[in-house]
């Protein structure tokens, strides 16, 4: 898989491994996702969730899928 393949023993590596995991596991355009702020993810009902804001405005939020947490 092309997450596996990702080089995380240096900065850019995890770094990489956490957008393109983002992207893949929750279905963002890479906008949303480098949209993203400190305060775009938080804890809700024992799960970690994410805050995305779409085109054109809209704003919406998902739970994370379990390897996206992990990542």
């Amino acid at each position: 898989m092309l997450l596996d393949s990702i080089d995380v023993t240096t900065h850019a590596g995890l770094r990489d491994r956490a957008l393109i995991g983002l992207m893949v596991y929750s279905f963002a355009r890479i906008g949303a996702a480098l949209g993203m702020d400190g305060r775009g993810t938080f804890y809700a009902e024992r799960r970690l969730w994410v805050r995305l804001r779409e085109k054109g405005g809209k704003r919406h939020a998902m739970p994370c899928h379990h390897n996206l947490e992990e990542y």
